[in-house]
């Protein structure tokens, strides 16, 4: 039985991580590494050869995002490939658009076409090939194309003339931070779809205390007068001065100082976080850019602790107000209880004013409590993607272009917010 033939022993070949790797490792005088990315185990085999004085060795990548946010690399394994790099005074080169791959170990080459993980898996047999594997006098005229050999400069190079700069890696991994791609099934034929915006559902529950209404027992609302039209079943107990509290906060330089919060002021706050990052599109809620997701989280953040800090403040000062306001009910109920006693107070028996008295007191006390007023107060944050079907909406995309418009995003960012591609990159492909 014939043993199955490795990598570099077929014309017709699979290109693999593995075979990288180990091209990379046999190599002696010279690697030469063209590619749109770079993985992390292409970048580590490539790594533990700098310290190889007799080797010269030259890497030439494409720096542009849409390389790894379709899956010819990773960002890891180029920022790794970088940082080492530079560490070890070797440059790396770019070739902007460059769409093949080619390894050069010595006097071996292998020519292959670089696999998008995103949208497929890739070959890792030999029956289905992606690569070429030649020897002999190729690899020198590649390396002289390259500008890679001891008598050229990348200057002289039919491709990489530009040095691949730290700002390159640091935008790449920006940029991927901020537009993520969609995952998707690796077996199956998809298109690309990523967008710069997402749906924000944000509300703050439960702190609105000028609107703090408590419940009246039924049974006192068939009282005669004006009580009946005043109170009807809820008895309205804060205003805008109770709910007044002084706290104490850092400014910006980390000095304390004394500021007022109400109800008007937290309002205010919640507006400013609205109005900062959201942007509301008609009959849809509200978008946000991705991008700002850090920022308005740790906004949120901000406001809920104020909230936190203003409820355990307001809670402390409360109590004596609401007994206050018990006994300023009371005095105004108990004449028309005593005139008229309600059915569950004369149910044991015909209760004296005193009784009467003492029954009304713990039914509104029970009404008006700090417990029964302050809950605590929930910010809720749901973030959900823009559904593709959205995006190909003509009514969708005319609203969303008015609301952003409305909001002073520039154009150029407008013309950007989603891209669409298919297994080989539309390039510069927008949907507006």
């Amino acid at each position: 039985m014939t043993e199955p033939q490795s990598a570099t022993e077929r014309t017709f070949t699979v290109a693999t991580d593995e075979t990288l790797s180990e091209l990379i490792c046999q190599a002696r005088d010279r690697i030469v590494f063209i590619a749109p990315g770079i993985s992390e185990p292409v970048a580590s085999a490539l790594v533990s050869r700098l310290d190889e004085p007799r080797l010269s060795i030259t890497v030439i990548l494409d720096s542009d995002p849409e390389v790894y946010r379709l899956g010819f690399g990773t960002p890891e394994g180029l920022a790794a490939l970088k940082k080492q790099f530079d560490a070890k005074q070797f440059g790396l080169r770019c070739q902007p658009g460059i769409r093949i791959g080619v390894l050069v170990a010595d006097d071996k080459t292998l020519i292959y076409s670089p696999v998008p993980q995103l949208v497929e898996a890739g070959s890792t047999s030999d029956s289905k090939p992606n690569a070429l594997f030649l020897e002999g006098a190729t690899a020198t005229k590649l390396s002289e194309a390259a500008g890679a050999t001891q008598n050229t400069t990348p200057s002289d190079g039919e491709i990489g003339k530009r040095a691949l700069t730290p700002q390159d890696v640091e935008a790449i991994k920006k940029n991927i931070d901020e537009n993520p791609p969609e995952p998707f099934d690796l077996t199956q034929k998809a298109r690309v779809y990523s967008s710069r915006l997402q749906y924000v559902e944000f509300t703050v529950e439960k702190y609105q205390l000028t609107r703090q209404t408590v419940p009246i027992p039924a049974y006192l609302m068939g009282l005669a007068g004006d009580m009946q039209d005043r109170w009807r079943n809820n008895l309205r107990v804060m205003d805008m001065e109770a709910t007044a509290v002084n706290l104490e906060i850092l400014d910006s330089k980390g000095n304390k100082q004394q500021i007022s919060v109400d109800q008007k002021y937290l309002d205010t706050e919640r507006k400013k976080i609205e109005q900062r990052f959201l942007i509301p599109v008609q009959g849809f809620g509200s978008v946000m850019f991705k991008n700002q997701q850090q920022e308005f989280e740790s906004a949120t953040d901000a406001f809920n602790a104020l909230l936190t800090h203003y409820f355990q403040k307001l809670e402390e000062q409360l109590g004596e107000s609401l007994l206050d306001l018990v006994f300023s009910v009371v005095d105004r109920l108990l004449p028309s209880v005593k005139a008229n006693p309600p059915e569950q107070y004369k149910r044991f028996g015909t209760p004296t004013d005193t009784d009467l008295a003492a029954l009304l007191q713990r039914d509104i006390e029970e009404a008006i409590s700090v417990k029964t007023l302050l809950k605590e107060p929930k910010i809720k944050k749901v973030y959900k993607d823009i559904a593709y079907q959205s995006v190909k909406s003509d009514d969708f995309q005319q609203r969303l272009r008015d609301a952003l418009t409305r909001a002073k995003v520039p154009p150029s960012t407008i013309a950007d917010i989603f891209r669409e591609s298919t297994a080989v990159l539309e390039k510069g492909g927008t949907l507006f």
